[in-house]
């Protein structure tokens, strides 16, 4: 049957339809440009910031690398690769080498601080996930307070607890156990830097474990729970699978936070007794400030750089194979 033509009052309808569209589509693509241009308004700060003291600096430093300098005294000489020709010299007498030293202190320190913080940092987020969100978010505050405070006030109150007479010590002797002289004894220098780095880490990244617990599917729970699942199953089989993003986050800022551990190092111990607390950025702190061989101190500062980059992509491959 043939089709009936279409009157002219229809006619001018559909023409007048599709302008309204196609004036309606440049209007939206209009906004879009002005939501797209406010963006990068909004977004200009962070790039000044982020290009002037990240980028600019990160560039300044390997070109500082380069240079044999102490700033103030001579002029700068250029030696190409000479200040890594050093380190990798001092880094074949490894006995001797403090910045070796450092490299293995650190890697000791990451490898406890980060399991430590990320275990306690999940286990305090899953049990004020059991809680109400009234008693939750007052024990959210206290224990994010660590987080808020100065590192170096943390170092001082620590400083004393760690005294031969100090709380801990005390503590240990009501159950008959003697106190070692915490940060004078190679033994527990590190040990002690390393239970003070977990106490003032664990509770910022309790707030990422909590966030994700608060958007995990509850029907996953309940699907499992009925088909027999416990605890240890929810827990192993599905609440840690699906926190594998968020792990991922808190081990790689863990880890990138434990490989630049500067201030407490300084203010409680100064890399000793016996090197045994010496980390790269100390190191790096005392080429530069103490030693003046500041092109040395930018050479150390581009192989941590490099390492932790390298530690944190190797992260990233183990912990989507084994959490997958």
């Amino acid at each position: 049957m043939a089709s009936q033509p279409a009157t002219p009052g229809a006619a001018s309808t559909l023409r007048d339809e599709r302008k309204r569209a196609q004036l309606g589509g440049h209007r939206g693509s209009g906004a879009r440009r002005g939501e797209a241009l406010a963006a990068y308004l909004f977004l200009t700060p962070y790039f000044i910031v982020l290009g002037i003291f990240y980028i600019f600096v990160l560039l300044y430093g390997l070109g500082l690398s380069l240079f044999k300098i102490d700033i103030g005294f001579t002029a700068p000489i250029f030696v190409g690769f000479n200040n890594y020709a050093i380190i990798f010299q001092q880094l074949s007498y490894a006995g001797d080498s403090d910045f070796w030293i450092s490299i293995i202190n650190i890697i000791k320190f990451t490898i406890v601080v980060v399991i430590g913080q990320t275990i306690v940092a999940l286990l305090i987020a899953m049990l004020l996930q059991a809680v109400t969100p009234k008693i939750r978010g007052v024990f959210r505050t206290l224990f994010y307070l660590p987080a808020v405070t100065s590192s170096v006030a943390i170092s001082l109150l620590f400083l004393w607890f760690y005294t031969p007479q100090g709380v801990i010590n005390y503590l240990l002797s009501l159950v008959g156990i003697p106190g070692p002289h915490w940060l004078e004894d190679p033994l527990f220098a590190l040990p002690a830097l390393m239970l003070l780095n977990i106490w003032c880490t664990a509770a910022s990244f309790m707030l990422y474990f909590l966030a994700g617990l608060q958007d995990l599917p509850r029907e996953l729970y309940e699907a499992a729970q009925v088909d027999g699942a416990n605890r240890t199953n929810l827990f192993f089989y599905i609440t840690i699978p699906l926190l594998r993003p968020i792990i991922f986050l808190v081990v790689a800022l863990g880890t990138i936070g434990a490989f630049q551990m500067f201030d407490q190092a300084l203010f409680m111990t100064g890399g000793g007794p016996l090197r045994s607390t010496l980390t790269p950025a100390l190191q790096i702190y005392y080429a530069a400030f103490r030693d003046n061989h500041f092109g040395l101190a930018a050479a150390m500062s581009v192989l941590l750089f490099i390492l932790i980059f390298v530690v944190t992509i190797f992260q990233r491959r183990l912990i989507d194979t084994s959490l997958s």
